[in-house]
């Protein structure tokens, strides 16, 4: 038996096939290249019965499918910031309205749920209860599984720790995406070092031979490496932030932990 695993991203997608213990029968990557609405769907669509295709001899049992943003359960529709036109898109009815095999089992969840199902599938937290997967790619979120059980929350938006207060007080320029993620995300190291860059006058630094607008968080990354006084105070910042996220909720178990010892010492008195 085999699945195929759908991963959305912020610009490109990653498919594979899989075998029920995880085995990995093959694997791509598409760019997304601006696609919206419709044009987006097709081509997951188009990723899905190519594998079925090239593998007629599987037997597949189900596909699963990561997005980007928040799959939204009682509605069956996805919202991805990174694709417009997804703010309740259908993807499950415009899948079986198109795939070559319409008895297989589509599931879809938010890239946070799938990255925590997938780690104590096969990863970091494989026989554990309790775990959270801190996710840093173009945006910020976290999988979250309490109790061994994944927590979707309010309108399956559990996990947008983007959002994240770790600074005050409110700027504006947290509004459009939260204050963790301004700081500490892919787009937001980058769009940091675009803002810090404006600022400094007669800078000559590694990136100086490059335009501000082209410039990625793998460039700062770069420019890190090389003593870049920027990028050190950008990234700092990034790394200040990652360490206040992590470890809040390591504060809440302890904090956790306290009451049940007070609780137990009330009792013995």
């Amino acid at each position: 038996m085999a699945v195929i695993g759908v991963d959305v991203g912020g610009t490109k997608i990653a498919a594979a096939v899989l075998g029920e213990s995880g085995e990995l029968y093959a694997k791509e990557t598409w760019f997304l290249e601006g696609r919206s609405g419709d044009d987006a769907g097709a081509l997951i669509i188009e990723i899905i019965n190519t594998f079925l295709a090239r593998f007629p001899d599987k037997d597949f049992t189900g596909i699963g499918i990561c997005v980007p943003g928040i799959y939204y359960s009682r509605q069956d529709t996805v919202w991805a910031p990174n694709i417009p036109g997804w703010d309740h898109y259908p993807l499950r009815r415009k899948i079986l309205e198109k795939i070559r095999d319409k008895s297989l089992d589509i599931t879809i969840g938010s890239d946070r749920t799938c990255y925590i199902l997938g780690e104590a599938w096969k990863g970091a937290a494989r026989g554990c209860d309790n775990a959270i997967y801190l996710a840093v790619g173009t945006g910020i979120g976290a999988g979250i599984l309490a109790d061994g059980h994944i927590l979707h929350g309010a309108n399956d938006i559990a996990g947008a720790t983007g959002w994240l207060a770790l600074q005050s007080p409110c700027r504006e320029e947290y509004i459009p995406v939260g204050c963790f993620e301004y700081y500490a995300s892919g787009n937001g190291i980058a769009s940091r070092m675009h803002r810090a860059l404006r600022c400094v006058r007669n800078y000559n630094g590694v990136l100086s031979g490059k335009r501000i607008e082209d410039i990625t968080s793998y460039d700062v990354f770069q420019a890190y490496s090389q003593g870049d006084h920027l990028a050190v105070k950008v990234l700092d910042k990034a790394v200040e932030m990652w360490g206040m996220a992590a470890g809040n909720p390591l504060c809440w178990e302890r904090l956790d932990s306290c009451i049940k010892e007070y609780k137990e010492r009330v009792k013995g008195v």
